[in-house]
């Protein structure tokens, strides 16, 4: 059994989304204030305030301001939760310091429990009437909890986790690949492939700036400023999707294919911050690749290692495994000084990935280095945690 998501467009009444922009401000309210209450206690005390202390403090700070009490209670946890996840994931090095919500941001809200799905409606706490959603494929496992959420250009969206028991792994063909990334073209392979760069950000960099030098131009507060800013909210939108898109039908075809996968693990924070090469990084979306190569692997019994990030994979000759110290990065094609073999930069530096990962030993797969957040006390045991009850088609499931 493996946890999957599954992303539904929904269409809110006026009246429901009122009720929804409520749930978003209240969790982006009770968000920030523990987030202030917590840096504040630590800066003046030096004393560091646990998501197990917010969690207490959440049942006063309701009596103190009645107007939460709309919000389903839950909801306002999994907001507190939340920040004691961003402060794990701080603390374990995977993340910057937390950093306050703004309203115009994206926006959302989880329900945990008791929800119900009837057909392309759905039914939460709080909330008398169902909200329609575009069921464009079926829901597949048990559903365990639903995110709703905007967008900035004013979309909304329901996000259902489902419990779901993954197909038997299809036969695929012995074979490994290594995979270098690049600016020049997106990935090469040891294959002696390369995929072009879709270069999404620099297609519609143009028409970007034409809208944001627009909206500059606007006045603030009017009306046409809010207008301006959607259409450059959705611009935004349809470059991160065309992004998506691409990675999404790579990786899955790198995945289906090959028994194995090799690629290197870069800096990218790190190479950010060359102003010469920062756009084009950013636009790459590198790490994002990796992530859906390596949870797409775990999904379809393909092996995908990261080799480590000193290795001199681009300088070193794949035939005799000589080193060019002299080789710099406007040299595309290089002659190796001891073997003479010309090479490709990018496609050598492939097959030296290739190689490194398949002499690496057979490790187990990493744990998560962030511990996802459990209230547990020293010396008691775990509390059992309540299965959601979720109505699916009229049938109540556990």
């Amino acid at each position: 059994m493996t946890l999957k998501a599954f992303k539904y467009r929904i269409y809110p009444t006026e009246e429901q989304s009122v009720f929804l922009e409520k749930h978003f401000g209240a969790c982006r309210f009770v968000y920030n204030y523990f987030l202030d209450l917590r840096s504040k206690e630590y800066k003046e005390n030096r004393r560091s305030v646990s998501g197990l202390e917010c969690k207490r403090m959440l049942v006063p700070l309701k009596q103190n301001l009645p107007w939460l009490k709309e919000i389903n209670s839950q909801s306002l946890q999994e907001a507190v939760l939340n920040l004691e996840k961003a402060y794990q994931r701080f603390f374990a090095g995977l993340s910057d310091y937390p950093v306050f919500k703004k309203k115009r941001n994206h926006q959302s809200f989880t329900v945990p429990q008791h929800f119900s799905i009837d057909g392309n409606l759905f039914y939460i706490p709080k909330l008398k009437t169902g909200i329609q959603m575009k069921l464009h494929r079926p829901i597949d496992g048990i559903p365990s909890s639903l995110t709703i959420s905007r967008t900035p250009s004013g979309k909304y969206y329901v996000s259902i986790t489902c419990e779901t028991l993954m197909p038997e792994v299809k036969h695929k063909p012995a074979a490994t690949i290594g995979i270098d990334l690049g600016l020049t073209s997106f990935i090469a392979t040891s294959n002696k492939e390369k995929v072009d760069h879709p270069a999404c950000l620099r297609k519609s960099e143009k028409k970007l700036a034409r809208l944001q030098r627009s909206l500059s131009k606007k006045k603030n507060g009017s009306n046409n400023k809010n207008k301006q800013r959607l259409k450059v909210a959705v611009l935004h939108e349809k470059i991160a999707y065309q992004r998506n898109d691409f990675l999404h039908k790579l990786s899955r075809k790198i995945v289906d294919e090959n028994q194995a996968v090799y690629l290197e693990s870069l800096n990218v924070k790190g190479m950010m911050q060359n102003r010469h090469l920062s756009k084009s990084i950013a636009d790459s979306g590198w790490s994002e690749f990796a992530r859906q190569l390596t949870y797409k692997g775990e999904w379809y019994g393909t092996k995908v290692v990261q080799i480590g990030r000193f290795v001199s994979s681009t300088k070193t000759c794949c035939i005799c495994d000589a080193v060019n110290h002299d080789l710099s990065l406007k040299d595309r094609v290089w002659t190796c000084p001891s073997c003479k073999t010309v090479h490709d930069r990018d496609i050598n530096a492939a097959i030296v990935i290739k190689k490194v990962g398949q002499d690496m030993p057979d490790i187990k797969p990493v744990e998560k280095r962030a511990s996802i957040l459990s209230f547990k006390r020293k010396g008691k045991p775990a509390s059992v945690k309540q299965e959601a009850h979720v109505k699916m088609h009229g049938v109540l499931t556990p």
